[in-house]
């Protein structure tokens, strides 16, 4: 008996025992906008007992005794959060709200690392474009190729055309995306990838600088995403209605453009709508002098169309489907013609005419994509599957480059699926972080064909696979360390064909076709130190990989017998570029900074070289260095200003002896101010001061006195942009721009670089936007 009672016994106290241990502590942390915050660390003071938020911002601490805590929260890009808590019960839980910091570093990017992680957390240069800049500066201008060099230290300034020709970042090619869906065609590289959508959609632009893999073939410079805009979650149905007008100030004779945004917006329970279409006609461009300029790549008399939808729709808090489809249209209805000319002497102007052939622009750029997010798929795991679709045709200027003369266009068909996983984990108090892996998919059918029928170069069919990882994790609280690897495995098809003839290249070259492989195993590593917000320090060594233009080779192919030659015989090696970095970010009290220094390496070029008339690639290995440098200060609460400086410059190796590289390539050095003031709470000022230095690294050839391509002397030049706006109430408001406002007299960067006399042309004279907005 005594025996049973005694089993009793141990048995109760045993049960009491496990109820009291079994006490944990459960709940979600969001920011104050109510969005859900993952990697944040939850501890309890004096203890051992900690946690990491997951993905969809929810935490757990088992085996809490009963009793008086303080609960902490900490991360990267947020105030300390400390919360009393006093366990009673078996399960308390609780609902925590944390304050996003003021360092400058809490800003959230999506694209350097494939889900959202704050600017703090990337050891790397990332330049964010905001949709308040957007908003201000397109009022000063919409083509977003100089929005972006006004904004982004390390790309070349724009070329005042309507392609981005010459825009390099750092020196070296950019990746273009929207949404992620690539939109640079590297197999055949047009230059037109910048101008694929209207600024009046996109909701913010990320840049992440210098040499990465981490989406695939062509960022050995970096990345731009152009983020597109989302859904009002406050309103069941609101909406936008933008009129603006647009001429020359210096004469305005036909140069009076006009341009209407509408957008309807909304949230219906579940399910988020948003809508917009932007119709725009530009007028003629007309230089300091009231001259008009020469029509040749030019953005006077484009015809611009935009449509965007994006749908959504929530099954629960942790799950959601999105769909997205843009469609934008330029076309140039030109009525000038160019006339005259001649390169370093004066510039090709526009004179009355008929042009013959086609009409330059693109006729089309689709993009779609469907995007299904899981929080939580599993066991602290996040999914994000997308599905994406382009399909993109640009029709270049009629030209007698050509044996007959017409005009080349490029097509590209791209269709990819990325699955992307985010897995957290929490080793320890000084050990925890979250691994990004998965796969992506991608055929990218691109083509140049001339629309007479004629085939300039072959389809090209390229099929990638590529596993990646990422990982990212904290050790000892304030270091931060991020390393990844993507495994390149691709296959490129090309069909038998015959060159054609143009400039000097005689063709009538049958090419062999067949299967090209390229296998490389990238590499990512990077550290940061995130203890200090005066002084916050990264360093980083990247790689990309690249199929760098592989269209302008075959088209240049040479015969080995017979008149004719294969594909495997043609020089295709696919680049790799070693990126090399180190800066830091800093945040005292109302000033803020950066800077940063850089290496990008590469055993093969990119650089074109003058061969007979024929640009042709230029396979030396390369080497290009630079720092930028950024500041800002917040003087009153309505008065700030910013100041950036960038300097890039760059050699290439040929046959042992170091030149240096074109100035195609690399910018000259480039400085912005910008200023902006509210005089009163309802009217806004901004002045932005743009210096662009000289380049002058190269001789005249001492027989033709003639540069070669892309060595023309750059002399620099100042430029003054006004912003100024006036809002009657929350909903109504009246925007002026003013684009070049002291009239300067210049030639654009490119011009000057290029050596041609087919693009010898000035920059546009100052020039006005006025604009209407009422929104409710």
């Amino acid at each position: 008996m005594k025996m049973k009672q005694y089993l009793v016994l141990c048995a109760l106290t045993l049960l009491v025992t496990l109820q009291t241990t079994a006490q944990k502590i459960t709940g979600t942390i969001r920011d104050t906008a109510q969005t859900a915050v993952p990697m944040l660390r939850l501890y309890l003071a004096g203890t051992q007992k900690h946690t990491v938020s997951g993905p969809d911002g929810s935490f757990t601490i088992n085996n809490v005794k009963p009793g008086s805590y303080k609960l902490i929260a900490t991360g990267i890009g947020y105030n300390t959060l400390e919360q009393a808590v006093t366990i009673t019960d078996s399960i308390t839980t609780l609902s925590l709200t944390i304050q996003p910091s003021d360092i400058g570093l809490n800003e959230v990017v999506v694209t350097a690392g494939r889900n959202k992680e704050t600017l703090g957390t990337v050891p790397s240069s990332i330049t964010i474009i905001s949709g308040k800049q957007l908003r201000e500066q397109s009022a000063i201008t919409t083509d977003i190729n100089q929005l972006l060099s006004m904004n982004v230290p390390g790309l070349t300034l724009g070329t005042n055309t309507s392609t981005n020709k010459g825009q390099t970042l750092r020196g070296r090619g950019m990746l273009i995306m929207i949404d992620g869906i690539p939109q640079s065609t590297p197999l055949r590289n047009g230059d037109k990838d910048m101008r694929s959508i209207d600024v009046s959609v996109i909701e913010r632009v990320e840049v992440i600088k210098g040499s990465t893999a981490i989406y695939g073939n062509g960022a050995d410079g970096g990345i731009v995403n152009f983020i597109t805009i989302k859904a009002n979650p406050n309103k069941r149905f609101s909406g936008s209605t933008d009129i603006s007008t647009s001429g020359s100030l210096t004469s305005a004779a036909n140069s009076l453009g006009a341009r209407v945004a509408q957008q309807f917006s909304g949230r219906l329970n579940k399910f988020d709508y948003v809508v917009a279409g932007t119709y725009e006609q530009t007028g003629v461009n007309k230089d300091a002098k009231g001259q008009v300029i020469a029509p040749f790549q030019s953005l006077s008399q484009n015809e611009n169309v935009n449509l965007f939808a994006k749908l959504g729709y929530n099954f629960n808090d942790n799950n959601r489907l999105e769909v997205m489809y843009n469609y934008y249209r330029t076309m140039q209805n030109s009525t000038y013609i160019d006339s005259g000319g001649k390169f370093g002497q004066r510039p090709i102007i526009g004179i009355v005419g008929t042009n013959p052939g086609d009409k330059q622009g693109t006729p089309y750029n689709h993009n779609a994509y469907v995007n299904f997010t899981s929080k939580n798929i599993f066991r602290n795991t996040s999914l994000n599957v997308n599905l994406y679709y382009q399909d993109f045709y640009t029709v270049f200027e009629y030209s007698d480059f050509y044996a007959p003369p017409g005009n080349s266009a490029i097509t590209s068909k791209k269709m990819g699926a990325r699955v992307n996983f985010n897995t957290l984990f929490n080793f320890h108090p000084n050990l925890h972080g979250d691994v990004t892996w998965g796969i992506d998919v991608l055929n990218d059918k691109t083509a140049q064909p001339l629309t007479d029928g004629r085939s300039f170069v072959p389809e090209m069919n390229m099929k990638n696979l590529a596993p990646y990882a990422q990982l990212k994790t904290y050790l000892f609280k304030d270091f931060l360390v991020k390393a990844g690897l993507r495994y390149e495995n691709i296959r490129l098809d090309i069909p038998d064909y015959t060159t054609i003839k143009f400039g000097n290249y005689a063709g009538g070259v049958f090419v062999k076709g067949g299967n090209l492989p390229y296998e490389a195993l990238v590499f990512n590593t990077g550290l940061r130190y995130t203890r200090f917000p005066a002084f916050n320090p990264f360093v980083s060594y990247s790689q990309s990989f690249s199929l760098y233009d592989l269209g302008r080779t075959l088209r240049l192919a040479k015969a080995v017998s017979n008149g004719s030659t294969s594909i495997n015989i043609i020089e295709t090696k696919a680049i790799i570029t070693n990126n090399y970095e180190a800066g830091f970010n800093s945040n005292i009290g109302k000033f803020n900074a950066s800077g940063s220094y850089f290496i990008s390496t590469s055993d093969l070029g990119t650089s074109l070289k003058d061969v007979n008339g024929v640009a042709v690639p230029e396979r030396a290995p390369e080497r290009v260095q630079g720092f930028e440098l950024t500041a800002g200060y917040q003087f009153l609460p309505n008065l700030s200003a910013s100041a950036a400086y960038t300097h890039v410059e760059g050699k290439k190796d040929v046959n042992g002896v170091k030149t240096w590289l074109p100035t195609t390539r690399i910018t000259p050095d480039k400085m912005t101010v910008n200023v902006n003031y509210s005089p009163l709470k309802q009217w806004d000022l901004g002045v932005y001061y743009i210096y662009s230095g000289m380049r002058k690294r190269f001789d005249p050839n001492p027989t033709t006195k003639e540069y070669d391509l892309g060595n023309g002397p750059v002399g620099d030049f100042s430029l003054v942009n006004l912003y100024t706006a006036y809002r009657f109430s929350t909903a109504a408001s009246i925007r002026l721009g003013v684009d070049n406002l002291l009239n300067a007299d210049y030639y654009p960067v490119m011009s000057q670089a290029r050596v041609r006399t087919d693009s010898y042309i000035k920059g546009s004279g100052a020039r006005f936007n006025l604009g209407f907005r009422y929104a409710f």
